[in-house]
C-alpha cells in the first residue's frame, strides 16, 4: 500500500500491512468457522503464503488525502528472491510496480511462527532508506486488546540520518468491513508512529488498518497525522 505518513519512507507499508493488500489467486477469505467479531488473536490476518517466493499481488485501491476527490491506483507487489542483504542472509525481496518509480525493491525479513515482518530497507530509485539499528519489525499475532510497543528506531536515506521514531501495533477488534471490493470479516490494528526528523520537527501517525481474515490482505487503512502545532492530516485508502 502507499503511505501519506509525513517523515516516514514508504518502504513500512509495503511491507507492513500484514501481508500485502490486492487479489492472489492462492488467497481467499474463509470465515466460516469464525464468528463474527470474535477473532481472538491477529494471527488469523496474517497470511505465510504471500511471502513465498514466487507470490504477485496487484492490487487495485481508492485513495483520499484530506478533502480530495478519490483516486483509483494500481500496484504490483511480487517476492522475488531470498538474498543477503546488509547482514541478513535471510531477506525477502520485494518489488513493486506501481508507475511512479523505475526500481521500487524492498528488504524484510518474515517469522512466519510468531508472526513478524520487520523491515530492513528499501531501494526507491537512486535513494535506498534503512532502519536501525536493527530494522522496524510489526508483530501480526497479537491477542485481543494486545498492544506492541517497540525500540526507537532510526531512518537513513542513503546512509544521512533522516528521523528517529518510537512506535506500538494494537490489535483493537475484529468486525466487518465494508469497501468497493465486498464485505470481509477484519481484525482492526492500530499502528502509531510517533516521528521527530532530524531538524527536531515532530509528528504523531495513527493508521487504523482492516486486514482480512483468512488472507492478510489490507481491505482498509485510515490515517491521521497530527503535527506538533496542532495542524492535521487525514486519508484512507479501500480496496
Amino acid at each position: 500500500m502507499k503511505l501519506y505518513l509525513l517523515g516516514v519512507s514508504i518502504a513500512l507499508v509495503l511491507s507492513g500491512c500484514g501481508g500485502g493488500g490486492g487479489s492472489d489467486s492462492g488467497s481467499g477469505t474463509n470465515t466460516e468457522d469464525t464468528p463474527t467479531g470474535q477473532v481472538s488473536n491477529s494471527s488469523a490476518c496474517f497470511n505465510k503464503d504471500l511471502y513465498a517466493v514466487g507470490t504477485k499481488v496487484t492490487e487495485e485501491y481508492s485513495a483520499v488525502v484530506g478533502n480530495s476527490q478519490p483516486v483509483t491506483e494500481s500496484s504490483t507487489t511480487e517476492i522475488t528472491q531470498i538474498t543477503t542483504y546488509r547482514g541478513y542472509a535471510n531477506a525477502i525481496e520485494e518489488t513493486t510496480q506501481d508507475g511512479e518509480s523505475t526500481d521500487n525493491r524492498t528488504y524484510i525479513v518474515v517469522d512466519t511462527s510468531a508472526g513478524t515482518i520487520t523491515t530492513i530497507g528499501q531501494v526507491e530509485d537512486n535513494e535506498e532508506y534503512t532502519y536501525r539499528p536493527s530494522g522496524l519489525m510489526i508483530d501480526y499475532a497479537l491477542d485481543r486488546g494486545e498492544k506492541k510497543t517497540y525500540s526507537t528506531v532510526t531512518q537513513f536515506v542513503n546512509n544521512v540520518q533522516t528521523d528517529t521514531m518510537d512506535y506500538s501495533m494494537e490489535f483493537l477488534r475484529s468486525e466487518e468491513v465494508t469497501v468497493p471490493a465486498g464485505t470481509f470479516e477484519a481484525c482492526v490494528m492500530l499502528l502509531t508512529f510517533d516521528v521527530t526528523s532530524s531538524e527536531g520537527v515532530q509528528s504523531t501517525t495513527v493508521f487504523t488498518q482492516h486486514l482480512g481474515v483468512g488472507n492478510g490482505i489490507t481491505l482498509k487503512e485510515t490515517f491521521e497525522t497530527t503535527q506538533l502545532n496542532g495542524t492535521k492530516t487525514t486519508g484512507s485508502e479501500e480496496l
